[in-house]
């Protein structure tokens, strides 16, 4: 049963954001790849200068319970402990971001052939600037619905907080299956719905639809159904972590940003009508991240699935 004083909380919460923001610029976000697109592109300063001055565009993993930018680093580094032992191997990610995760699994496996895409040509440039001194990691830009590559010619795909904007994911998961060899890993670190979500109660179903939302995901997957369709698709789990609480005091830190953001109605009124999109929306997710994933409404984990056949 949620605790009736976290739902309080939520429900204090979106009054007051209706109260401050117009919540109609949540409707209809991340249904396109231009959407999602132009998502990225008009949250970059909100990125680069809130997020993380390095490039990384994901949550940080602080298994000490404080939080340290170095952890960063974390995805990259459970992904590096699950590629093919065997060099060289070819490495595709999804959804490459600035190359963050590319370049350290670059210095940390340089016999690997890495390759990124993304939809956003200035992340590939940035990505690329990143990898300069890398003769063995590029980035393109690519859409994971239609993956540019051949059957059956990458030994381990990865992606991290991107497979959630797939707007048709059996599609995607589809492609990921044909490109993978026989034996070949998809190494997955995301957020998802949880398998009880439509028992909680509406005001936490609303905030958890409103930060999928404000984070251009369209469509929330439950995680035992995303599971159905990847196996459908030839790709079983075979490792499950859940990194929940290491993504904490990253919600924390970027929740008390929000706050004090929301607490200056004459900033919010100026950033309404300056950059009425996307540092709104950033806002609202932060705002409703962690007590949403406090509710149990969101679970983060690395699944590792391996195509078979």
């Amino acid at each position: 049963m949620t605790d009736p004083e976290l739902v309080l909380a939520i429900e204090r919460r979106l009054r007051r954001l209706a109260g401050l923001l117009d919540v109609a610029l949540l409707e209809g976000q991340g249904e396109t790849a231009a959407g999602i697109r132009r998502y990225y592109e008009r949250s970059r300063p909100g990125y680069r200068f809130v997020h993380s001055k390095r490039g990384a565009m994901h949550m940080a993993l602080n298994p000490d319970g404080a939080f340290d930018p170095a952890g960063y680093e974390g995805q990259a580094l459970l992904v590096s402990e699950r590629l093919p032992a065997a060099a060289p191997s070819d490495v595709l990610e999804l959804a490459c971001g600035n190359g963050f995760n590319l370049r350290l699994l670059a210095a940390r496996h340089p016999q690997a052939q890495l390759v990124g895409i993304d939809l956003v040509a200035a992340q590939v440039r940035r990505a690329n600037a990143s990898l300069k001194d890398s003769s063995r990691a590029r980035a393109v830009v690519g859409d994971f619905h239609a993956l540019a590559f051949a059957d059956a010619s990458q030994d381990c795909v990865f992606v991290v907080e991107s497979l959630c904007h797939a707007t048709d994911l059996p599609r995607a998961l589809g492609e990921i299956a044909r490109v993978l060899r026989p034996g070949g890993r998809l190494v997955v670190v995301d957020g998802w719905r949880t398998a009880p979500f439509e028992e909680l109660p509406a005001v936490v179903r609303e905030a958890t639809v409103a930060v999928e939302r404000a984070m251009a995901v369209s469509a929330g997957q439950a995680l035992p159904a995303w599971k159905d369709a990847a196996a459908a698709c030839g790709l079983r789990v075979v490792e499950e972590l859940d990194l929940t609480d290491q993504i904490a005091p990253n919600l924390a830190r970027l929740e008390a940003i929000a706050e004090r953001f929301l607490a200056r109605p004459r900033l919010v009124r100026m950033a309404r009508l300056v950059a009425p999109g996307p540092l709104l929306l950033n806002a609202v997710a932060a705002y409703l991240m962690p007590l949403v994933v406090a509710a149990g409404a969101h679970t983060y984990r690395l699944l590792v699935l391996r195509r078979d056949g």
